[in-house]
């Protein structure tokens, strides 16, 4: 049979059982009933030490039950690789551990000395989120400063804290009253502060601070940990997409090697400009044009390129910087260009159009290519400027009439040429603002007609076969304006040494005429300048000379000796019709002026310079000293 339960025995089995306070309460009474009253004395005593004994069994239970909800957040948090969930999850948990209204959380970047929320859970609104405040302002700056855990009953209305208008707004707005803030330390680092808030004022006791603090070093362990993990990954990446980019860089420096190679063999073998310009097309992946300072190409072989890449380089050519490489918008795409630089300066570029401009690497094999092609250029100039050196000899030759003819035909031959199928002599006088070589217009103009093209004597020789001197000027005349900047005269041959020498004379004399006349860039047939050919004669020119010398004379001689120019007066008095106004208008001079010089004419001529006869005489005699002038001699 069991013992009787004595009352010790009671008390002890309620609190092992775990019993609520009423039940120790409603035993206390049940024992009383028993006991006289002047008898009660040791029973209140157990029941206020069995009160004390549940008390503190009631807090070690609640204590372990708090330890093992942090337990297991620590294994939650230290799952946790992203930093924004980890952040959000010790809010959610700090709010549910304390039984707070809202709790946020304050970082800090690096070691600045500014706190900023980053986390709230429980708001009511977002003027919390972002809410900055520096160290010693505010319950959180305050904890910053310390590093240690500060709560405060009543916020708003604590004056021992440092308050600041944007935080206590927001404060205001999430009408906040009791708050608990602890750091969030690693070792003597303080990452930031986690804080807890009610809506109504809360003291908050030494269990509320442990709590929180525990939970605040278990999530600051697992924010550096989750810091370090995003270090970590980012520098992965970061490595990871530096060997990409070393990978592609090596790749790139391999395709421009290869280029570089293949386009080197190219040039050593002496192909042109339309194999090096393939050859680059292929490694770019897109057609790619040659094209010279005027936006047409550098090779006549080689095809016309859209009119906006044409536009953008003959553009390129007239700019100061036009020796720098780019991409640029055109029409409804993009045209890229890679200047060709020679010693003496841009030659052209190489030129590409698309909807979208080249990468990187294309563009360098693109500006890889130019120097390529800056090679063959000056390997075709130096060779054409060598056979034209030769053919200039040639021509010399041929032109002198003491060489064997002989000897000279032999050398004709050596140098492809059949004098005696020559039919049409051409000679190219250069304009003085011509920027193009010899060589450069003698391509032109066998482009347009043929021949067997030289230099000579600052001009440029065409020996023509097989084409009429009518046809080879009319060829030359149906020409774009522009393309051939010179006097040209054409003059027909039977073939033969002679007959060159004799077309050359008279093709020569033409040509300068049309310089002579201000005709610098016309074509002209010996037979349709004529008049002045005769005139200007070896045999012409004496009497051209003594026809001026007796008409103006005076003139001449009165400029010449006094260092005046009245002959440009009476020059420009005639041409506007001896209309006072208008020469004054012309010579910019005053009418007393005008009036002085007429006067000193009329001295010098006589007095009837100005009858319609004698004006004849004197214009066609200022007209043929103009052209003695101009005329090279003879």
């Amino acid at each position: 049979m069991a013992d009787a339960e004595t009352p010790e025995t009671g008390w002890l089995r309620l609190l092992v059982d775990d019993a609520p306070r009423a039940a120790l309460d409603a035993h206390r009474l049940a024992l009383a009933g028993t006991v006289p009253a002047a008898g009660r004395g040791p029973l209140e005593r157990d029941a206020a030490l069995a009160a004390v004994l549940h008390q503190r069994l009631a807090e070690q239970r609640r204590h372990a039950r708090e330890l093992r909800v942090l337990n297991d957040l620590a294994r939650r948090l230290a799952s946790l690789r992203d930093t924004a969930d980890l952040l959000h999850e010790v809010a959610a948990q700090s709010r549910q551990l304390l039984g707070v209204d809202l709790a946020y959380i304050m970082l800090r970047e690096g070691g600045s000395p500014t706190l900023r929320i980053e986390v709230v859970d429980g708001s009511m609104g977002s003027a919390l989120r972002g809410v900055e405040l520096h160290e010693g302002q505010g319950l959180g700056g305050e904890v910053l400063r310390t590093g240690r855990p500060r709560w405060s009953e009543s916020y708003l209305e604590d004056t021992d804290l440092g308050h600041v208008g944007p935080v206590d707004g927001a404060a205001v707005s999430e009408q906040l009253g009791g708050i608990l803030g602890v750091p969030l330390q690693v070792g003597e680092d303080t990452l930031g502060v986690l804080l807890a808030a009610d809506r109504r004022p809360r003291r908050f006791g030494p269990s509320d601070v442990e709590l929180l603090a525990g939970l605040a070093a278990h999530a600051a362990a697992a924010l550096r940990n989750a810091q370090l993990f995003d270090e970590q990954r980012r520098a992965r990446e970061e490595l990871q997409e530096a060997n990409a980019t070393l990978r592609r860089a090596v790749a790139s420096r391999a395709r421009e090697a290869e280029l570089r190679e293949d386009l080197g063999r190219l040039v050593v073998r002496g192909a042109g400009l339309r194999e090096v310009g393939e050859r680059i097309a292929r490694a770019v992946g897109r057609p790619v044009h040659v094209l010279g300072a005027d936006g047409r190409p550098l090779d006549p072989v080689l095809p016309e390129a859209p009119p906006e890449l044409a536009a953008a380089a003959a553009e390129l050519a007239g700019d100061p910087d036009g020796d720098r490489p780019g991409s640029r918008p055109a029409g409804a795409g993009w045209v890229t260009l890679a200047p060709v630089v020679l010693r003496d300066g841009p030659a052209g570029c190489l030129g590409t159009a698309g909807p979208r401009p080249p990468d990187d690497e294309d563009a360098q094999l693109l500006r890889t290519g130019a120097v390529s092609v800056a090679l063959v250029v000056t390997q075709q100039r130096l060779l054409a400027e060598a056979e034209l050196r030769a053919r200039g000899e040639l021509v010399h030759a041929l032109f002198t009439a003491d060489v064997d003819e002989a000897a000279l035909r032999r050398s004709a031959t050596a140098a492809r040429l059949d004098v005696g199928a020559v039919t049409a002599v051409l000679v190219l006088v250069p304009g003085d603002d011509d920027v193009r070589t010899p060589r450069s217009l003698a391509a032109r103009v066998t482009a347009a007609v043929g021949g067997w093209t030289a230099e000579h004597e600052g001009e440029v020789v065409v020996l023509v076969a097989a084409a009429p001197a009518p046809e080879v000027r009319d060829r030359l005349r149906e020409l774009p304006a522009g393309t051939l900047p010179a006097a040209v005269g054409v003059a027909p041959c039977a073939g033969g040494v002679a007959a060159v020498r004799s077309a050359h004379r008279a093709a020569r004399q033409t040509a300068r005429l049309l310089v002579a006349l201000g005709r610098s860039t016309a074509v002209a047939s010996a037979e349709e300048v004529g008049v002045y050919r005769g005139l200007f004669s070896h045999a012409g020119r004496g009497d051209v000379r003594a026809f001026v010398g007796a008409t103006l004379g005076p003139l001449l001689r009165h400029d010449e000796q006094r260092g005046r120019d009245l002959t440009r007066t009476v020059q420009v008095y005639l041409a506007q019709a001896q209309h006072h106004a208008r020469t004054c208008a012309v010579l910019h001079v005053h009418a007393n002026t005008l009036y002085q010089r007429l006067d000193r004419v009329t001295e010098l001529l006589g007095a009837g310079w100005r009858d319609p006869d004698r004006v004849l005489d004197l214009q066609l005699a200022l007209r043929l000293n103009e052209l003695l002038g101009a005329l090279p001699p003879d």
